[in-house]
């Protein structure tokens, strides 16, 4: 077994992407390059990429000192890290396992479904991931998904995109939405803050009926339906669904959400939105719901810090929030309001 088959290519990009300063990914030659974080390059630092990593021939060396070795080596020389501490982390990558030349990788992708963007690709199918791993922005798209533990969570879709090309979507995950079996609804999030891009955080499919994303995974057997009003939220607690946004004052569902609802008239459902002691609107919209006669999870004050359930998810290390702590800290509309009182008070 050849080292590029223990340690993934995709591991070692990952590492290039976080050490070496300034990253960029050459397609045509099929090389990264970067500032080197063992010289730090002199006073050419930030204004010359001298480091390089050469994918076909498995190979890292910097033109200004004149470090030279492998992959594996150099790894272990910017992290500290051991052998044996580099093959264990190697083993957690068990969603992407990305070798340089396969079979696998001559294998044309399967098609994404008409009804989600131009050019999408499915997170979680590693022929697909394989076969544009040479682009820097689906690496970025599976570092980033597997951080959130997007890829761990206990109430994770049935597939997970990334669109490449489409004019609207470009460079954004693509989240979708299914009925039994086929994807009707999606929305789309943007990977990273950029300034020049001015799209909203959100951008949902034109032209359809906004549905409940994965409430074609919900356990009838369980109680509860928790119902959160972002996707990612929701992929964290079993029997989570989302709405895809509300709007303080108005319906909670739109009239198709309020038609598949009613399909599960035996489950209690409790909403679960964003941290009220860190969301000015998050705590309105709870106001809301519990004035038009919902159940609400209200955040305890021990966990302020936390934004939502998937930044808590991340910081706590788990890839699920139990059932019982939401229904143990959820409450209706006299004793919910009277502790977003308290909060207003305390804020």
């Amino acid at each position: 077994m050849s080292l590029s088959e223990v340690i993934p290519q995709e591991y070692i990009v990952e590492k290039f992407y976080q050490y070496a300063g300034y990253p960029k990914y050459k397609k045509l030659t099929n090389v990264y390059e970067g500032g080197c974080p063992i010289c730090r390059e002199g006073k050419s630092w930030n204004k010359k990429r001298r480091l390089y990593y050469i994918v076909k021939e498995d190979h890292i060396f910097c033109h200004n000192c004149g470090w030279t070795g492998s992959p594996l080596k150099w790894v272990q020389e910017v992290t500290g890290k051991s052998y044996i501490d580099i093959i264990n982390e190697c083993k957690e990558i068990d969603t992407f396992n990305i070798p340089v030349d396969t079979k696998e990788d001559t294998l044309t992708p399967e098609k994404p479904p008409p009804s989600l963007p131009d050019d999408c690709i499915n997170l979680y199918d590693n022929i697909q991931c394989n076969f544009y791993n040479h682009e820097p922005m689906i690496t970025h798209a599976i570092i980033t998904c597997k951080e959130r533990k997007l890829f761990t969570a206990i109430n994770k879709p049935k597939t997970l995109w990334f669109c490449r090309n489409d004019f609207v979507h470009k460079n954004r995950i693509i989240i979708p939405f299914y009925d039994d079996k086929n994807i009707v609804f999606y929305q789309s999030r943007k990977l990273k803050q950029n300034k020049k891009d001015t799209k909203p955080k959100y951008l949902s499919k034109i032209g359809a009926d906004k549905t409940i994303f994965n409430i074609d995974k919900v356990d009838n057997s369980l109680d509860y339906i928790f119902i959160f009003e972002g996707p990612i939220d929701s992929f964290f607690v079993k029997n989570g669904v989302a709405v895809g946004g509300i709007s303080k004052g108005k319906s909670c569902f739109t009239k198709k959400q309020e038609q598949q609802i009613r399909q599960k008239p035996f489950h209690k459902r409790i909403w679960v939105l964003d941290n009220q002691y860190c969301d000015q609107t998050a705590k309105e919209k709870t106001r809301s719901l519990l004035s038009q006669g919902e159940e609400c999870f209200i955040w305890p004050e021990e966990l302020l810090q936390y934004k939502d359930f998937n930044d808590l998810c991340i910081n706590i290390n788990r890839d699920e929030i139990s059932s019982r702590f939401i229904v143990k800290n959820s409450y209706s509309e006299l004793k919910g309001k009277l502790l977003l009182s308290r909060i207003t008070e305390k804020r």
